[in-house]
């Protein structure tokens, strides 16, 4: 498991409705922390586990109001599917349950099966083909926009890039976790709850399924997570088969590999969009190769349906 749990020390503030719900004025609090995915320096977030004689629960701070906002409409949304529990909001926090399992940074298969099952709960919960709400699906085809625009000295990935930024223009949408790492995912050993709905959205469907494979290595020293591609394919699989509304399977699948393409470039974006970085650093010797192999195939199959 990733998550690192560490005191907080000295007085921590808690709204007074919090505690009458935690049923203490002082709960043990620890912080939450994680192995930062591209540095070795942990990542510490603003979520907090508070440790009661009753239980445990976790409380998130905002720093603003609006993003507090965004995560509590998504949680509301995904009542009663395979998420953590809300239990409060408060004026620049949420409370809700605690959830036990490690993250999927280094999964399972049964781990894995267990992500494809809440992934389709929710995306059955929000089937494809329906007019959903566009504010955040509008903000990311501006965002991808831009990405495009990082990629003039990059002709092939340019390429490629254009194919799949025309099909998010018309793919069909559900409501998506939209950071969909192996690390917000936890599995019990019995059930996976996927965690941190702060980007969440309705987005494109294959968003998610592609960013929960895409970064899966089975040795690097650049990315954490670790995925055989027989896992990445029984995924992908299980995934489909649990959908009560798809596309076609040949459909899926290029939607997943033209999703696989951005994933890529987002991280690559940062290297291309400063000519000042240096093109020797980790992430970019990583990541650029399995961009170009990706794009080779995506403007080889591009040629031979036009």
């Amino acid at each position: 498991m990733s998550i690192i749990l560490r005191p907080v020390q000295g007085e921590f503030d808690i709204p007074d409705d919090l505690k009458r719900i935690i049923g203490t004025e002082k709960p043990e609090v620890l912080r939450f922390f994680d192995d930062s995915v591209y540095d070795n320096e942990d990542k510490g977030y603003n979520a907090f586990k508070l440790l009661t004689p009753d239980g445990s629960f976790v409380l998130k701070r905002y720093e603003l109001p609006e993003d507090r906002d965004a995560e509590v409409k998504h949680y509301r949304l995904l009542q009663g599917l395979p998420v953590p529990k809300l239990l409060a909001v408060s004026s620049d926090c949420i409370l809700m349950d605690f959830v036990e399992g490690d993250d999927l940074k280094h999964p399972t298969d049964d781990g894995v099966r267990a992500a494809a099952e809440s992934l389709c709960a929710v995306m059955n919960a929000y089937p494809m083909g329906r007019d959903y709400e566009k504010q955040r699906y509008e903000a990311y085809l501006r965002r991808l926009e831009r990405r495009a625009g990082t990629l003039e000295d990059e002709p092939e990935l340019k390429r490629a890039f254009a194919v799949f930024f025309e099909r998010q223009k018309h793919i069909p949408l559900t409501l998506s976790n939209s950071d969909l790492l192996p690390i917000n995912i936890l599995y019990d050993g019995r059930r996976a709850t996927i965690i941190d709905w702060a980007f969440g959205g309705f987005m494109p469907y294959s968003l998610d399924i592609a960013r929960f494979t895409a970064h899966g290595q089975t040795v690097s020293s650049v990315t954490p997570f670790r995925m055989s591609d027989e896992q990445k394919e029984l995924f992908n699989s299980l995934v489909y088969e649990g959908l009560d509304i798809k596309p076609s399977r040949g459909e899926y699948e290029r939607d997943l590999l033209l999703a696989r393409i951005n994933e890529y470039i987002e991280i690559l974006e940062y290297y291309f969009g400063d000519r000042s970085v240096p093109r020797t650093e980790s992430v970019s010797l990583y990541y650029y190769p399995l961009a170009l192999e990706l794009a080779g195939q995506i403007n080889r199959d591009t040629n031979k349906l036009s």
